[in-house]
This record gives structure tokens, sequence and C-alpha cells, in this order.
């Protein structure tokens, strides 16, 4: 029987990977101080056949960065991506 992963391990993986880059990136740790996974949350998740994308956001204020964590079944890895917000432009909707 095939293994299958669960929503929760994934963002218990997605939580782990979020703190090992924080924590062991020095810019990040002097200007906003070290997480915990408590700092971690999901803004949104979802699994599509056998694979699962997540979007993370750390609670800290101004550090203006996102996390992608994508899970890809049939290589059994994760990709962690980071993204920084670059700017807002107001759309009109009339």
């Amino acid at each position: 029987m095939n293994y299958v992963m669960t929503d929760v391990e994934f963002r218990d993986i997605a939580t782990e990977a979020i703190l090992d880059y924080w924590n062991n990136t020095d810019s990040l740790v002097k200007q906003y101080g070290i997480i915990s996974s408590n700092d971690v949350y999901c803004t949104w998740s979802c699994k599509a056949i056998e694979n699962f994308k997540g979007l993370f956001g750390v609670n800290r204020d101004g550090d203006g960065l996102y996390f992608e964590l994508t899970y890809h079944d049939a290589k059994k890895r994760c990709y962690l991506d980071i993204y920084q917000k670059t700017g807002q432009v107001i759309v009109n909707v009339d």
C-alpha cells in the first residue's frame, strides 16, 4: 500500500521548513528575531491528486515575506519558494 500524506503532515513539514529557513538566515534573525511554530500561519492550501501546495506567512510586521510550499508526491519531495512583497497597486472595479 502506498503512503498518502495528510494535510496536517503537509502543514507540519511546511512549518518546519519555514522555521529552518528563517532561523538560519542571519539577516532575518537580527532584524525580526527567532520564530517558533506559533509564528507560522497558513493562508491557503490545497491538494490536487496526490500533490499539495500551500501559502504561508510569519507574524512579523514589516518582513514582507511569504512562503509557498509544494509537495510533489511522485518524487517524494517538497519545494519551498520564498517571495517578498515589492509593492501594492490599487485596481478600481467599476
